[in-house]
């Protein structure tokens, strides 16, 4: 196990995020080291909660570096992931929506952030159409989901 390791280890079963030795014998760290080690821990563990904060199907409005006007699911409106595509609860007047791995495929670009014409831009650039069906199709369903009140501009 690596110092990284038993710290980590350590500041989550004490809920105190040290990266210095517990005494000035221990694991011979010297300060330059310690300090090191703190902001290593300390970068790590606020990547942890910036990533474990962010919901990424709710958008911009709870994550700055997003770009304003991007297109989101409304406030109550949840994804699920199934094997047959997807699933959308609109939980205010419990409307179920059932996706094809298409439709769920575009939900999951919202989620990426951008307004329309970005999120059609990835979804051509994911998957190879040259007839073109992918840019009319998407654009079909996000006025679709815009009609029935699931998503949002932000």
């Amino acid at each position: 196990m690596t110092r990284y390791d038993e710290l980590a280890r350590r500041s989550w079963k004490s809920g105190e995020y040290k990266a210095a030795p517990e005494s000035p014998n221990a694991a011979g760290a010297g300060s330059g080291e310690a300090e090191a080690l703190r902001s290593f821990l300390r970068s790590k563990l606020e990547w942890i909660v910036e990533r474990e904060a962010y919901d990424p199907l709710r958008g911009p409005a709870e994550h700055p570096s997003i770009v304003e006007g991007a297109m989101k699911l409304a406030q109550y409106v949840k994804f699920r992931e199934e094997k047959f595509g997807g699933v959308l609860f609109e939980t205010r007047s419990e409307r179920v929506f059932t996706l094809s791995p298409t439709g769920a495929a575009v939900v999951r670009e919202i989620a990426g952030g951008g307004d329309e014409a970005a999120i059609v831009a990835r979804l051509k650039a994911r998957f190879q159409d040259p007839s073109g069906a992918i840019e009319r199709e998407a654009t079909e369903f996000l006025a679709f989901l815009k009609e029935k009140g699931l998503v949002e501009q932000g």
